[in-house]
């Protein structure tokens, strides 16, 4: 597992707190798994979409200082039933831009958004997917 998955795995777990998502079962997707189907409730599928690198020495703190700084997108991707109706699903995905805001406690969510209601026609399911966009800098002191 990668650093930008632990940051992510963090954030779902601040997610997962929250009562209104306790109905939401999050998995994460891992090169060709995705969501296990049938899907019969609500399923969040996570995955890191897009990650970047780059690494630095001193900077403005010190020249002392090394750090790799990661720049990522990633995606929650939220099925439901094809049976349901679209409001369930716009809610859930509500509370998952609001609980995005909580769950982040080291401020490393630089921008959120979330797509309109689709249909995947494979799992016979409807989903919106929301994007996530992270930065954030792992620091070390060279001495």
């Amino acid at each position: 597992m990668n650093r930008v998955e632990k940051q992510l795995d963090r954030i779902i777990a601040g997610l997962k707190l929250n009562d209104k998502l306790k109905n939401v079962k999050f998995v994460r997707e891992y090169g060709s798994h995705g969501a296990p189907t049938p899907i019969r409730g609500l399923v969040a599928v996570v995955s890191v979409t897009d990650m970047q690198t780059s690494s630095y020495i001193g900077d403005y703190l010190s020249s002392s200082i090394k750090g790799d700084q990661f720049c990522a997108k990633a995606q929650i991707r939220v099925y439901a039933p094809a049976t349901e109706n679209g409001s369930g699903l716009s809610e859930v995905v509500g509370e998952l831009l609001q609980g995005l805001k909580k769950a982040d406690a080291e401020k490393i969510i630089t921008k959120t958004s979330a797509t309109s209601i689709k249909f995947d026609a494979d799992m016979n399911a409807i989903f919106r997917t929301v994007e996530i966009e992270l930065e954030f800098c792992l620091c070390r002191e060279v001495l």
